[in-house]
């Protein structure tokens, strides 16, 4: 088991998806929080505020891009976690600025924007969006700072059927891969544990609480909610083979990130190679670390409630 040992850890996102249950956790786990912010000009947003009178110093970077501006925010970091949204301008063009702030700064571990698929144990050429993510591990590992992975399979949101982001229940690829996927404040839990343990630094860590089918996910939906009449919609693993090298550069799937090119190349190593969870030489699997860790919703009681299930804000 691993000891208590209290540490100071800045965090880019930190009113982000993970990173606003990643703050909370660890200010509630007694760690010192730096939460980097552009701008404060207009007064700290709720979020900002509620981590401030928990005892996050808050600190506004003018310019993210700026090495030494950076560098002075995270100045007695133990780690710096990089919790936003990993499109290609932050990974080709932030993450190694922030790399060198960190660097610049004596930061002892530093903690990309991953937080999903497995990428370490992907093949150039798999994803577009992978292989720019591949290219700056190398220049992590060149560095020599301590690193630590977090791979959290899908957030309930996304990956378990829903009417949240598709018109109708959207399957994908083969229905029989296992999905690995975690609600939100999970995620948030596990990853404050694991970029604050001594265990994890130069590993991955791979979280696999839930695992499902998409078999398993209808199955579930159906069982809960028998009298509802669900549309469908399946795309083959032709169709999102094919997606990933054709598809388009714009933006157009609902609340998406990422290009159309980047999320088919993601559908395709989720539901076509089967590699949303691997578990390679260098990763370590969240239960084994934690193996008291409950969660705090299982896939089954997500697609059990109604205002997940309907809920298509």
């Amino acid at each position: 088991m691993s000891e208590f040992k209290k540490q100071t850890i800045a965090i880019i996102g930190a009113t982000g998806q993970v990173g606003t249950p990643l703050t909370r956790t660890l200010l509630k786990l007694g760690h010192d929080v730096i939460a980097i912010t552009r701008n404060v000009q207009s007064g700290l947003s709720d979020k900002l505020q509620e981590f401030a009178e928990k005892g996050a110093r808050i600190v506004a970077v003018s310019n993210i891009a700026d090495q030494d501006l950076m560098a002075q925010a995270i100045q007695g970091a133990d780690a710096l976690v990089c919790a936003v949204p990993g499109d290609q301008n932050v990974i080709k063009n932030l993450e190694p600025i922030w790399l060198e702030a960190a660097l610049q700064a004596g930061v002892k571990r530093f903690v990309p924007t991953e937080f999903g698929a497995h990428t370490r144990g992907l093949d150039y050429g798999d994803g577009s969006l992978f292989d720019v993510k591949k290219d700056f591990h190398e220049k992590l590992f060149k560095s020599g700072i301590g690193w630590t992975f977090i791979y959290t399979g899908g957030i309930f949101d996304y990956f378990l059927p829903n009417l949240r982001f598709f018109r109708k229940i959207t399957t994908f690829g083969d229905m029989e891969l296992p999905i690995y996927t975690h609600e939100i404040n999970d995620i948030g839990h596990i990853a404050a544990l694991a970029v604050t343990d001594d265990r994890t630094l130069n590993r991955c860590v791979q979280l696999d609480f839930n695992v499902l089918t998409q078999t398993e996910m209808l199955d579930l939906l159906h069982k809960s909610h028998p009298d509802h009449s669900f549309e469908y919609e399946h795309f083959s693993s032709e169709f999102i083979t094919e997606q990933r090298l054709t598809a388009s550069d714009a933006v157009t799937a609902k609340k998406g990130a990422e290009t159309d090119r980047e999320r088919w190349g993601i559908n395709y190593v989720i539901y076509v190679i089967g590699k949303l969870a691997l578990f390679t030489d260098e990763t370590v699997r969240a239960s084994e670390l934690y193996p008291d860790y409950t969660v705090s919703k299982t896939p089954a009681q997500a697609l059990a409630d109604p205002a997940f299930v309907f809920d298509d804000e």
